[in-house]
């Protein structure tokens, strides 16, 4: 009687086959899900091998020599910069080029009996069957300066300097002045030579120097 009583017990406790066949998950699929494990440890972070050659600091010990290099190519590129938008983009022709015909805005000025043809800040010689571009003629006149002429005053008279050429006034225009010494403009037209340590165009010399504002310009030392 106990052992009847005890079976029936255990038959009650144990869960029934369909019970147990709803809880095992189906794997007849081939599909079996596993937990997810544990995220990955972060590594370490190592620094990176120097690159051959590399010293650290290295960029305080640039030298003189290249530090001079350096500003010279600024000043340079300045230079240019400054000539080309301020002074030189009206089309201007080089000293010494030929051409058929003279632009149809051009007038004529006599200097010292020699016939000259000037446009816009440039000036023509007849010479056979062309024009020949010289420079600019002391103690020619003109009504007007050039567009774009760059006004400096200096001994108390304000010139425009343009392609080379200062521009006093006179009566009721301008006249092409002798460069005074010591005065400094900001470009130079093409055409100019190289010697030595200055820089000749239309027989003065210049040279090289920073300006007032900083800026790299060009001061008239004489007659070239």
């Amino acid at each position: 009687m106990k052992k009847t009583a005890l079976l029936a017990l255990v038959l009650l406790v144990l869960p029934s086959g369909a019970a147990l066949a709803q809880r095992r998950p189906d794997y007849s699929g081939g599909s079996i899900r596993h937990r997810p494990g544990p995220p990955p440890r972060p590594q370490p972070s190592r620094p990176l091998p120097p690159r051959p050659g590399y010293r650290p600091g290295a960029g305080a010990a640039i030298d003189a020599h290249v530090r001079r290099e350096v500003r010279r190519e600024i000043r340079e590129d300045i230079r240019d910069a400054r000539r080309d938008r301020a002074l030189f983009l009206g089309g201007l022709a080089l000293l010494g080029a030929v051409t058929r015909s003279l632009p149809p805005q051009h007038t004529t000025v006599v200097v010292a009996g020699s016939t000259y043809h000037y446009a816009e800040g440039t000036y023509y010689s007849s010479q056979g069957g062309g024009y020949t571009v010289v420079a600019p003629p002391m103690g020619a006149v003109v009504t007007v300066v050039p567009p774009g002429a760059y006004g400096v005053v200096w001994g108390g008279v304000r010139y425009h300097y343009f392609n080379g050429a200062f521009y006093a006034p006179r009566g009721g225009g301008f006249v092409v002045a002798t460069p005074p010494a010591g005065v400094i403009v900001p470009g130079l037209p093409e055409g100019f030579v190289r010697s030595g340590g200055t820089y000749v165009y239309g027989g003065v010399s210049y040279r090289e120097v920073l300006g007032p504002d900083g800026e790299p310009g060009y001061q008239v030392v004489g007659p070239g």
